[in-house]
């Protein structure tokens, strides 16, 4: 028993022991290699390319990485086009050099973006919105002071920017005429009208309604109008029609001259339908006549140890008269300058004639209303789609 005891101390002895003279083994070993490396380090001439390879091999092989990377960086020195060593490092020959880490990336075409590295192509999908969007605001900006230029009047300095505006790009030309639309001098929300028309976008036919209802300058709200009809879109009448029902004469006159200007047949049944201005389709609404009695009806009565408490009651007494009631028709009283508008217009828009009296306008409407709305529907139905 005592023999086990002394066989088992002595191999957990030894296995305890064993690590610690492995350990000191391989500190002799790198330790032998670091020497060996240093002094081919130490060689100032006469190196061998063939040698100090061969030993970054035996340290590679060794597990040494560390110290084969030195011999391989000596290896570079002595021979810097040497293969071997380049790729052991991590080159790679790009047009004759060699480059390794970042420096390989970009020889070979990579962007670093977003923290990663991406060919050109994915870098300029990544970029392409924020690269749009700079072009555009300069385009932009590039467009509208031309636009600030044409607006100083002098002929010179007009005719000049007109002629650097006609060759901006027309995808950089929409906000700015937007914006000009609201500037001094009327020249130049005329001309601003003017180039939206050519422009043919709809996008700028909320800007132009605006100018053609709310301008001061009647030459500004024919160019709008004028450019309105241009463009052509189907809703455009729409806001125009809204527009009839303002409370201010002045907007009123100038939404139905627009309308008539606008040409479009829909704008018949808005115009007459305004000046007709009636409705039997009112609701049936009660009117009360009453007339309220209030009176003590009561008294609440509280006993208390020393007193009585009496709260009055109070009741109400209502008499008088409900009536029904029911609106059946109204009429429009227009001034005579909203006359003379709303005459012009109709007859910009019928191409006929029929008096200064709302009966005839009225029945030409009822007679000709379908047959002209299905003409403007199948007008906008074959309508070529604008190109993009």
């Amino acid at each position: 028993m005592r023999q086990l005891s002394f066989l088992l101390g002595l191999a957990l002895t030894l296995l305890a022991v064993a690590p610690a003279l492995a350990g000191d083994e391989g500190d002799a070993d790198r330790a032998a290699w670091e020497r060996r490396l240093a002094d081919l380090d130490a060689q100032t001439k006469d190196v061998d390319a063939k040698a100090a390879y061969t030993l970054a091999l035996q340290l590679e092989a060794k597990g040494h990485k560390d110290l084969a990377a030195k011999a391989y960086e000596i290896v570079i020195g002595v021979q810097p086009d040497h293969p071997a060593a380049r790729r052991a490092l991590g080159y790679e020959q790009v047009d004759g050099t060699w480059h390794r880490g970042d420096d390989l990336f970009r020889a070979k075409g990579f962007v670093h973006h977003q923290k990663r590295w991406m060919t050109a192509e994915e870098f300029a999908q990544a970029t392409r919105p924020e690269r749009e969007k700079a072009e555009q605001k300069a385009g932009e900006s590039r467009a509208f002071d031309l636009l600030r230029l044409i607006g100083t009047e002098d002929p010179e300095t007009v005719t000049k920017a007109k002629r650097r505006f006609a060759m901006v790009d027309k995808k950089f030309k929409l906000a700015p005429l937007a914006k000009a639309l609201r500037l001094k001098p009327a020249s130049l929300r005329i001309f601003a009208a003017e180039e939206l028309a050519r422009l043919d976008d709809p996008l700028g036919v909320p800007a132009l309604i605006h100018r053609a209802i709310y301008d001061p300058k009647k030459d500004v709200r024919t160019a709008a109008a004028r450019a309105l009809k241009s463009i052509d879109e189907p809703d455009t009448i729409h806001p125009l029609g809204r527009a009839l029902k303002s409370r201010y004469e002045e907007v009123r006159v100038h939404a139905v001259e627009a309308i008539g200007q606008l040409g479009d047949n829909l704008g018949l049944g808005y115009v007459i339908k305004r000046w007709e201005g009636r409705s039997g389709d009112f609701p049936q609404v009660y009117f009360m006549q009453a007339r309220q009695i209030s009176y003590i009806q009561d008294f609440d009565v509280e006993v208390a140890q020393t007193s009585f408490i009496a709260d009055p009651i109070v009741g109400v007494i209502q008499e008088g008269v409900v009536q029904s009631v029911k609106i059946h028709a109204t009429e429009q009283v227009f001034t005579t300058v909203e006359h003379a508008a709303v005459l012009g217009a109709l007859e910009q828009l019928a191409g006929t004639k029929l008096g200064d009296k709302l009966a005839p306008w009225s029945k030409f409407w009822r007679e000709n209303g379908e047959r002209l709305v299905a003409e403007r529907t199948e007008k906008y139905a074959n309508k070529p789609k604008r190109q993009k």
